[in-house]
């Protein structure tokens, strides 16, 4: 692996943003990526701990070749009571939230999911999630968003002024589907 590449990893197992990376780091960063809890200070003393208890980058970088010629990779994350796909267990991690994006754009993120999956790469699996997941957080604010300005356009009088200029308003700053849904509500 190139370097640029290893101190990538470094800083994504070091999750308090330390330098080193403590056990407490290591076991957040395996647990995610399903590594029997019985293997965890196992893995963490191949790196060659310091007497404080902590990897630094260069212990690290010296022996990761070395642990990770050792390790399966695609067993971890393989859970053997999982009855469906990975995305399916992912999904149910989200609380199946992905039900808030359109059903071409999940159909998208599984088929890009299952890739990534397959390619035992963990750590990109876990950046990975963590952009879907903010993809689907964002995509419910937003739809929680449009409801709320639904509501509050179902409000208005129907032809006022207010209304007229709250249109213009909107199709001048760009918002066309918040006039278009007003314009609606006014002809009902």
């Amino acid at each position: 692996m190139d370097r640029p590449s290893l101190e990538r990893l470094f800083s994504a197992c070091d999750i308090n943003r330390s330098g080193v990376i403590e056990y407490e780091d290591f076991t957040v960063v395996c647990r995610e990526l399903n590594v029997p809890d019985d293997e965890i200070r196992t893995l963490f003393n191949k790196f060659g701990a310091s007497a404080d208890g902590c990897i630094n980058y260069s212990k690290f970088s010296s022996r990761f070749q070395e642990v990770s010629a050792t390790l399966d990779f695609a067993s971890f994350g393989a859970s053997p009571q999982s009855q469906g796909s990975p995305w399916d267990e992912f999904q149910s991690r989200l609380d199946d939230a992905t039900g808030f994006l359109s059903g071409r754009l999940c159909d998208q993120l599984a088929e890009l999911y299952q890739a990534i999956y397959s390619t035992s790469e963990p750590l990109l699996l876990q950046h990975y999630e963590g952009l879907v997941d903010a993809l689907v957080s964002e995509s419910k604010e937003r739809r929680l968003e449009s409801e709320q300005v639904e509501t509050s356009f179902r409000r208005l009088p129907r032809n006022g002024p207010f209304s007229v200029n709250l249109i213009i308003y909107l199709s001048v700053t760009g918002y066309t589907y918040l006039m278009f849904m007003l314009w609606d509500i006014m002809q009902q």
